[in-house]
């Protein structure tokens, strides 16, 4: 599935989050989105995941317009794209496992074809004994690991990751970096996060600074980039 923004523009009140925002993330591509806090990288996440309109320029799905769809063809096309959320967004009065059940359950799946497929998630990212408890009786580490499993459960074309690693100890971030590219075989993937990351090696790096593209391309040094806040 390619996804693409042409010269989107998004604005909180008098604040432009994005700025005439060009880019196009390609089928099976892996993405390491950087750039410092509030300069965009989550907007751009959000508003290429069908989650906001931009008040400026188009966003595609594989060549569609994404805003201007009927709503019921816009959600039937956004079930292939996965998202991990900074904050996981787990329902803490469900059970880790009725969470990752959600997007198969909303996508129709009957809960019996649905139960293995979610077992089966939990397992790769190592929750299984996790399946009956809440949310809230889990580590962090443990709700990001059972957010990444609700995202890729209905098995996403596209998956995208707004800082995974926010929050989390370093041992607990390569566990996560390893899953995200496990679980991601064969379909896109957009890490977002502030920095580079020297266990997350992905071969496209996108720069996100005061809701303008500054660089895309291969990595590099990142004394090579202007602004001290994408240094490592």
């Amino acid at each position: 599935m390619e996804l693409s923004a042409e010269d989107v523009t998004v604005r909180y009140g008098r604040v432009e989050a994005l700025r005439g925002l060009r880019v196009t993330l390609h089928p099976g591509e892996k993405v390491l989105l950087l750039g410092p806090a509030g300069g965009g990288k989550t907007t751009l996440l959000k508003v290429l995941a069908g989650l906001l309109p931009p008040d400026g320029g188009r966003v595609r799905w594989d060549g569609d317009d994404v805003y201007r769809l009927p709503a019921s063809e816009r959600k039937r096309l956004q079930a292939r794209l996965g998202m991990v959320f900074q904050t996981d967004a787990l329902f803490d009065s469900m059970s880790v496992l009725d969470n990752v059940l959600l997007p198969l359950l909303r996508r129709g799946v009957p809960r019996a074809e649905a139960l293995p497929l979610a077992q089966e998630a939990l397992a790769a990212v190592g929750l299984s004994d996790a399946a009956s408890r809440n949310p809230e009786q889990l580590s962090g580490g443990m709700r990001k690991r059972a957010g990444l499993a609700r995202a890729v459960v209905a098995r996403p074309q596209v998956l995208l990751a707004d800082d995974p690693f926010a929050g989390l100890d370093p041992a607990t971030s390569r566990q996560v970096a390893s899953l995200l590219l496990s679980s991601s075989r064969g379909c896109t993937l957009v890490v977002c996060a502030p920095d580079p990351l020297p266990f997350l090696a992905l071969p496209r790096w996108l720069v996100v600074e005061e809701g303008q593209l500054r660089y895309d391309g291969p990595p590099r040094d990142t004394d090579a980039f202007p602004e001290p806040e994408v240094t490592a």
